[in-house]
C-alpha cells in the first residue's frame, strides 16, 4: 500500500509535464529555463527518502525505494511519448531533463539502501529503456523525405536501442510526427494523457505488460479513422503523412 501511495504522488507530478513545460511556443522564459524535474519531481524524492525510507527497517526501504524509481521511468517515458507537439527545442529540453531525472532517481536507489545501481533495478529493463528514449529523441529518419514508410520502419526497427523499448513508447512517440488528423490514442479515448498512462500502460506495482496490447489496439484503431479522415480531406499541410503506414508497418 506505501508503495501505491507513492507511485500515485509521482504519477500526479508526473503527468504536469503535458501542461506546456515542453511546448516550443511557451514564452515563459523562466519555465524554458528551468528543469521539470526539479521543478515537480526532485523534492518529491527527496521527501520520500526522509519521511519513509529513513524511517524504515532496511529490508523494506530497499524494495520501496526499488518499486517507486520502477514505476517513475515507466510513467516518465510513458508520458514523454505522449508528448505532442515535440519540436527540437523541447526535445533538447527532455533530453536534459532525462539526465536530471536519472540523477535525482539513482539517489532515492542510494537512499533506500540498496547494493543495486539504479540500472540493475528490476532486471536492468526501466533503465534500459530510459537511456533508448535519449536515442529516440534523436532519431532523424523522418527527415529523409524520399524513404517509403516501410523502408523508415524497417530502418527504425534496425536501431540496436529499440529492443530496449516497450512497443507502446515507440508507437505513442511517432505521433508526434504524425498530421493533427491522426489523433493521440489518450484523445481517441477521450482521456488526458496522465490519466491513460496510469490506467492503460503502467500500473501503480510498476508492472507495464498488460498495457501494451490495448496501446496497440488504439494505436490501429487512431490509425483506421486518421485513413478514412485523410480520404474525404486530402489537404494537409502539416506533419508527415507517412506516420499512419510506418505505425501499421511496426505493429506486431
Amino acid at each position: 500500500p506505501l508503495c501505491r501511495a507513492l507511485n500515485r504522488q509521482v504519477s500526479t507530478a508526473v503527468a504536469k509535464m503535458h501542461r506546456g513545460s515542453y511546448l516550443q511556443e511557451s514564452g515563459d522564459a523562466s519555465s524554458q529555463s528551468s528543469s521539470f524535474v526539479q521543478i515537480y519531481l526532485t523534492d518529491q524524492y527527496d521527501n520520500i527518502a526522509s519521511t519513509f525510507l529513513s524511517q524504515l527497517p532496511n529490508e523494506y526501504a530497499v524494495t520501496v525505494a526499488s518499486t517507486v524509481a520502477t514505476y517513475s521511468i515507466y510513467s516518465f517515458v510513458s508520458n514523454a511519448a505522449l508528448l505532442r507537439p515535440l519540436g527540437e527545442s523541447s526535445r533538447l529540453k527532455l533530453t536534459q531533463d532525462l539526465a536530471d531525472f536519472e540523477l535525482a532517481l539513482e539517489q532515492l536507489v542510494f537512499k533506500g539502501g540498496t547494493s543495486l545501481s539504479l540500472s540493475q533495478i528490476a532486471g536492468g529493463k526501466p533503465y534500459s529503456e530510459l537511456r533508448a528514449v535519449r536515442q529516440l529523441l534523436y532519431w532523424t529518419a523522418l527527415e529523409d523525405k524520399t524513404l517509403s514508410p516501410a523502408e523508415v520502419a524497417k530502418g527504425l526497427l534496425r536501431d540496436t536501442w529499440v529492443k530496449d523499448l516497450r512497443p507502446s513508447t515507440l508507437f505513442h512517440f511517432l505521433f508526434s510526427f504524425a498530421p493533427a488528423l491522426l489523433t493521440s490514442p489518450h484523445h481517441f479515448k477521450r482521456m488526458d494523457a496522465g490519466e491513460y498512462v496510469s490506467t492503460t500502460l503502467v500500473k501503480l506495482d510498476g508492472s507495464v505488460d498488460d498495457g501494451e496490447i490495448s496501446a496497440w489496439m488504439t494505436t490501429m484503431a487512431c490509425c483506421d479513422a486518421y485513413q478514412q479522415r485523410e480520404s474525404v480531406d486530402g489537404a494537409i499541410t502539416e506533419g508527415d503523412r507517412r506516420i499512419g503506414a510506418v505505425l501499421m508497418v511496426l505493429g506486431p
